[in-house]
């Protein structure tokens, strides 16, 4: 609150000064979102671990106008409670006037010191820490700043530092490992000692914390040179002596004759060759990405401590090559620093745009000339494709034409120019309308076809008849189609006619043929026709017989009255209604179907059944009709349906008498069943009789061919004419494992023509 009060005050003086409201605003927007932050150090400026913590948060914070302040509590020179006291005095009269909105902690110390001091100092300020050893779970939730308080765990591994160095030098004879007995040390060595529990039998090492400098430096000297070092820490030894991070490692660097590993990246440069590193900068880092959070506002207590150390491998260039490391030997991603300035290396990019920028306009140019030399190839080869084209059109009996999209011819071949009656220059640039314009069922059938291909829409063949010059009438198939050009725009309509004229006639004689076949089937079925009439009348004659003699006896007697009259005149009309029945079943029979429609099958079957039942009972043979689902609407011509099936039930009718002619007791059985699917009716009619030989099979539904000695052989030829042709469906013998004779019918259900 104090903060936004002076920046309003300060903006306030700006402004009457200068009289800038622009800058009022600028001013008022940064005072609103600006933050306030404490960066404190638990050691020294100058010391590489801190200093790369410094670094990575100030590039974090580049770019927002948050401002951090920086306080170093130099702890690796001095670290007493007397001196905290001080320090926490220091920091309360020196920060007394000023809330901070985020303090990062960096290192054990400083969280230390927070956790102790923070509530007399930075009382509910958010704390992020980075740079902490040894993290100790139980203190940090029992801890005062617990509630207010996320961070980034620093972690040395030690175990892939000896994996690292078992990798690079398969020959270690022995792993000398230097560590010191500071805070920071001890709890290194516990960690250390976790560690050594499981290479103890693998790896000769030498634990060293307690020496003095001088001895130390002797111990490395003798060394052989297949030995190692593991350097974790020397700031003090046992004579009290003081060293910064970089004098102790060069220290042991001057003596040794071995490579020198290590678990901080602040050791690079003063003799280690490298090793998995804790990052100061990744712990910056890391550290103010938590921070960044905090600052928008979202609730510490929710943001998740990074308990993964964010560590990395990271090698010296000039120590892996005086040990004659290979780099190809080091872990995948590895960091190698101070690597020689190698002009390739460094301006790769640029040398590969440049050589592939020469070689794509070598390539250009090449491609230029080989274009051009098959540009000429190309001209005298369309050239010839085109006089090949039109050869070839001429030599086309069709008459072909393609016109553009405003009708206008703009070529043709001979036998066009022939039909229209005009040489190929009288037509190019003429439309239809020059030479069709009597013709106006022509052309408006012409340009609804045009019209319907421009709007992308479905065009079949369609067949049209055409008034030739010397008046005589053709007719054509005609065929259209869009032609593009070479940005696929649609350029105009190719024409292709098929003079059909002579085939339509053969067509037509060719329908009068089958419906004179089809004529002489159903007339060939008339015999039997008739038979069943006899069938059917017989009893009807005899009942309405009886009737006429008692009514002219009863005349005869005298006892004759007007119930009698009425009783004799209903009995008459029962029989002559059930006779009148049977011949309109009949003459439904005979008339043709007009046009396909939908009809019932079972209704079909029944009428059948009508005409056909006396027959079949006095033949002594069993009918079955099964239906099986639910639709059995078909689409077709229900009384050419009709026909094939009494021609079928007749033949089934046929071969069981043959049989029963040898064996009079044999039981015949005719079965019908009828199963629907989704898109069609399937009908099975079976028998018992006396069967059909395969070779007969596979000629019974030509013309003339009879296994009847009586037979025409019309009766399958047409069934399959109507089945198939007609009605779009399917008509065959399927095969039986049983002695039955099995025919099947395939009807469609839909009401699309299938033709």
């Amino acid at each position: 609150m104090q903060k936004g009060i002076i920046a309003l005050y300060c903006i306030y003086l700006i402004n009457v000064a200068m009289g800038y409201k622009l800058l009022f605003f600028l001013f008022l927007t940064l005072s609103l979102y600006a933050k306030d932050i404490l960066l404190l150090h638990s050691y020294h400026k100058g010391y590489g671990w801190s200093d790369s913590i410094s670094q990575a948060i100030e590039d974090s914070f580049q770019n927002s106008p948050h401002q951090i302040t920086t306080e170093y509590m130099d702890t690796k020179m001095i670290y007493t409670n007397v001196y905290l006291e001080k320090l926490k005095e220091f920091y309360k009269a020196r920060y007394e006037n000023r809330d901070f909105d985020l303090i990062i902690a960096s290192d054990n110390n400083a969280l230390e010191f927070l956790e102790k001091y923070s509530n007399e100092i930075f009382q509910d300020t958010p704390i992020v820490f980075c740079g902490i050893n040894n993290f100790d779970t139980k203190w940090f939730e029992t801890s005062n700043i617990q509630k207010r308080t996320t961070g980034v765990v620093e972690q040395v591994d030690i175990e892939k530092n000896l994996q690292l160095i078992q990798k690079l030098h398969p020959n270690l004879s022995k792993l000398l490992v230097i560590n010191d007995t500071t805070t920071t040390g001890k709890n290194i060595k516990k960690e250390f000692d976790e560690v050594y529990k499981n290479y103890k039998d693998t790896i000769n090492i030498e634990y060293v914390d307690r020496f003095e400098i001088k001895k130390l430096q002797q111990r490395v000297k003798e060394l052989d040179q297949n030995s190692v070092i593991l350097f974790m820490l020397l700031f003090r030894d046992d004579t009290g002596k003081v060293f910064t991070f970089k004098d102790g490692l060069e220290a042991i660097d001057q003596s040794a004759k071995v490579p020198i590993y290590g678990l901080w990246d602040f050791y690079l440069n003063h003799g280690l060759v490298g090793g998995f590193l804790t990052h100061g900068y990744a712990q910056g880092e890391s550290a103010a990405s938590l921070a960044k959070k905090v600052l928008d506002k979202e609730d510490v207590k929710n943001i998740t401590i990074i308990k993964q150390s964010p560590n990395k491998y990271i090698f010296d260039h000039n120590k892996l090559e005086q040990y004659s490391i290979k780099k190809s030997m080091l872990p995948k991603d590895s960091i190698v620093l101070n690597q020689p300035f190698d002009f390739y290396k460094e301006y790769k990019l640029e040398i590969s745009i440049v050589i592939i920028v020469f070689i794509v306009f070598v390539m250009i140019i090449f491609f230029l000339i080989l274009a051009l030399l098959e540009k000429r190839k190309a001209k005298n080869q369309f050239q010839l494709q085109l006089q090949f084209l039109q050869t070839l059109l001429n030599t086309l009996a069709n008459p072909i034409f393609y016109k553009d999209k405003q009708g206008k011819y703009i070529g043709c071949n001979e036998a066009f120019c022939t039909m229209i009656g005009k040489p190929k220059e009288q037509i190019m640039g003429k439309t239809m309308y020059d030479f069709f314009d009597s013709q106006e069922e022509f052309l408006a059938a012409h340009e609804e076809i045009e019209r319907r291909l421009f709007s992308k829409e479905e065009v079949d063949e369609f067949i049209m008849d055409y008034t030739m010059p010397d008046g005589k009438v053709r007719t054509m198939i005609i065929n259209k189609t869009l032609y593009h050009d070479l940005e696929g725009n649609i350029a105009g309509i190719l024409t292709i006619l098929h003079d059909i004229t002579q085939l339509s006639k053969i067509e037509k004689e060719k329908k009068q043929h089958e419906s004179f076949l089809a004529q002489q089937s159903k007339l060939a079925e008339i015999g039997e026709m008739i038979s069943a009439i006899a069938h059917q009348w017989n009893e009807p004659l005899v009942e309405m017989s009886a009737i006429v003699q008692d009514l002219e006896l009863q005349y005869k007697t005298a006892k004759i009255n007007n119930e009698d009259i009425e009783l004799f005149v209903k009995d008459s009309m029962v029989q002559i209604q059930y006779m009148s029945k049977t011949l309109k079943d009949f003459r439904d029979f005979l008339k043709p179907s007009v046009k396909k429609s939908q009809f019932d099958i079972k209704d079909a079957v029944d009428e059948v059944l009508r005409i056909l039942e006396r027959q079949i009972k006095y033949s002594y043979i069993d009918l079955k009709i099964t239906y099986n689902g639910e639709n059995l609407i078909v689409y077709g011509y229900k009384n050419e349906f009709m026909q094939v099936l009494i021609t079928l039930i007749n033949n089934a009718k046929d071969a069981i008498k043959k049989v029963k002619k040898e064996d009079k007791n044999y039981k015949g059985s005719i079965a019908i069943v009828v199963d629907s699917s989704l898109d069609q009716v399937t009908i099975r009619i079976s028998d018992n009789g006396c069967g059909i030989r395969q070779k007969d099979k596979e000629k019974l539904f030509e013309p003339y061919y009879s296994t009847k000695s009586k037979g025409n052989g019309l009766g399958l030829y047409m069934s399959q004419i109507l089945i198939r042709d007609k009605m779009g469906g399917e008509i065959y013998f399927e095969e039986n494992i049983t002695e039955q004779t099995t025919i099947v019918i395939q009807l469609p259900t839909n009401t699309r023509d299938n033709l």
